[in-house]
């Protein structure tokens, strides 16, 4: 039998806690980056602890009270205006597309969208500043590259576009945007975006001054010492690295590869593929938080606009980017619609089966392996989380239970040798210890993929001739 959390040591001891800081707001709760570059709740300045069993901190935490799920959210805030899917919530209408105007989509990770639509909330004066992921200085291997900050122009949010593969929180950001006053659009996350929801329910405030989220579609979080590992295989020593784009577009970059450059304190920048790094290809799991490995939500259901990428193969051939866009909000619709009608965008609409296959691999990962990892864990005896999907829900081969197996194997793992290779200063402890689990599980992948493509295609053939 499953148990089930009920305060914020459960979340945090049980690896459930995702950092996101919503816990800290209005409370003595800090938020300090662990051992293995994960922000987490740091409870020593809280006196009792009936204050971390406290209705609203059960409220906003976004792995407590699962009654307030992604679900009875999104039918609070969508349900007049948008209709309900089960793979991407409460939708108006799913895009693909791209920025025309400006450099929007030459400085963006994909096709610009998500730094548009921030830049047109502000121009038509929708809000004051924005919310986001900038770049953060670093003095040693432990600092992150990137923390929450608010940007107040045009330039600022250009400035800090692309998405970051990095762990953040929000509760210092959040606190400094009420103090300055004004409206602001908050992107992040997912999960970051359910627990501003859950402190919005709470807090009128917090309601006020944030009237738009955007949430990333997200594979998982991963931790400082993610970013410490690329740096490190592209031949800087973590104490040295400064800076890390996880993306970079150019003519002979297709649009599925993870190219990533990394700086040093001489400003050399190092340029390489994250697959030839290990554990650097991002679905493998490595150095990941393991909270990610018990989601459901893959487009962000309860933002107002959803932004990833569209891996559909009538886009892929195009190495500039284009974005998925899930929408929700009304005027965030309008405001596209009408920027397409004057040639300032380029959209096209999507079926809700093609932008929900635009990420197979993340609803194949959140919803068949989070069934299986909640039975697997809950035969433990172990306390889980409450999700909308059940154990043992879908019908799991023995070969998919084995890739799920090792990349829970590879997070885990990952976590400890990457922290013991830092203390070591040697780069080969992680390397060495970690060669054969991401090898091995790249294999089975393959093998996977391969048989699942070949049978798919059989089916084809066979539906075609039955239905001569």
């Amino acid at each position: 039998m499953t148990n089930n959390l009920i305060a914020l040591h459960d979340v945090v001891d049980g690896g459930f806690c995702v950092g996101c800081g919503a816990c800290a707001i209005g409370t003595n709760i800090e938020i300090k980056l662990n051992q293995y570059g994960e922000y987490q709740p740091d409870f020593t300045s809280v006196s009792e602890y009936e204050d971390l069993t406290a209705a609203g901190l059960g409220v906003v935490c976004p792995s407590l009270n699962p009654s307030v799920n992604e679900n009875e959210i999104g039918k609070r805030l969508f349900s007049n205006e948008a209709q309900y899917n089960e793979k991407l919530g409460y939708t108006i209408q799913s895009y693909a597309g791209y920025v025309k105007e400006g450099k929007f989509r030459s400085k963006g990770t994909s096709g610009g969208m998500g730094t548009w639509i921030l830049a047109e909330l502000l121009r038509q004066g929708f809000i004051d500043g924005v919310i986001h992921v900038k770049e953060s200085e670093r003095s040693s291997a432990s600092d992150p590259y990137y923390v929450y900050g608010i940007s107040n122009n045009l330039y600022e949010i250009q400035e800090n576009s692309k998405t970051r593969y990095h762990v953040v929180e929000f509760s210092q950001v959040l606190e400094q945007a009420l103090a300055r006053g004004g409206r602001y659009a908050f992107i992040g996350v997912p999960c970051m975006v359910k627990a501003l929801r859950r402190l919005q329910i709470e807090d009128e405030k917090i309601a006020d001054a944030v009237p738009f989220a955007v949430a990333l579609v997200c594979g998982h979080l991963k931790s400082v010492n993610w970013s410490n590992s690329l740096a490190w295989g592209a031949g800087i020593n973590p104490e040295n690295a400064t800076h890390i784009q996880y993306r970079t577009k150019g003519p002979d970059i297709p649009a599925r590869a993870y190219v990533f450059q990394a700086t040093d304190y001489n400003n050399k920048v190092y340029q390489k593929d994250s697959a030839e790094v290990v554990g650097g290809k991002f679905n493998a799991g490595a150095l990941m938080l393991p909270a990610c490995e018990f989601c459901d939500d893959v487009v962000g259901e309860t933002s107002d606009l959803t932004i990833g990428d569209a891996w559909l193969p009538r886009f892929e051939s195009d190495s500039h980017g284009t974005n998925l866009l899930v929408v929700r909000n009304v005027e965030i619709n309008r405001i596209l619609k009408n920027a397409a009608s004057e040639g300032r965008v380029s959209i096209i609409s999507l079926s809700n089966d093609e932008a929900a296959s635009s990420q197979s691999g993340g609803f194949r990962q959140r919803r068949e392996g989070l069934s299986y990892r909640l039975q697997r864990e809950g035969d433990s005896g172990r306390a889980l989380p409450v999700k909308r999907v059940n154990p043992s829900e879908y019908s799991i081969s023995n070969e998919r239970k084995k890739i799920y197996d090792l990349r829970t194997t590879v997070t885990i793992k990952s976590r400890k040798l990457f922290f013991e290779a830092l203390e070591k200063n040697d780069y080969d402890v992680y390397v060495n210890g970690m060669n054969k689990e991401v090898a091995s599980l790249r294999r089975m992948e393959i093998r996977n993929s391969f048989f699942s493509l070949f049978f798919n295609k059989v089916n084809r053939k066979l539906r075609a001739f039955f239905r001569r």
